[in-house]
């Protein structure tokens, strides 16, 4: 899952992991994602992982590092 997350962002958004740029960064505020951006985000999570993303969930701020992304993901998956 972590893997899937991170190739989207890295295909998607032109995002290189590496020593500047980690699972910890913001993502927002390096301007990899836009507004945009993050719909076509929550559209990828909410089809890849098969689960409904409530509108109060998409303005949570947890969604804009990679481990946000994917510890969010871990807890909707149960």
């Amino acid at each position: 899952m972590e893997e899937k997350i991170r190739q989207f962002l890295s295909d998607r958004f032109l995002i290189v992991f590496d020593e500047e740029v980690d699972d910890s960064s913001d993502l927002f505020q390096l301007g990899f994602i836009d507004s945009y951006g993050y719909i076509e985000l929550i559209r990828f999570l909410e089809k890849e992982f098969d689960f409904v993303i409530s509108d109060e969930e998409m303005l949570e701020s947890v969604l804009v590092t990679c481990e946000g992304i994917v510890g969010f993901v871990q807890k909707k998956l149960g």
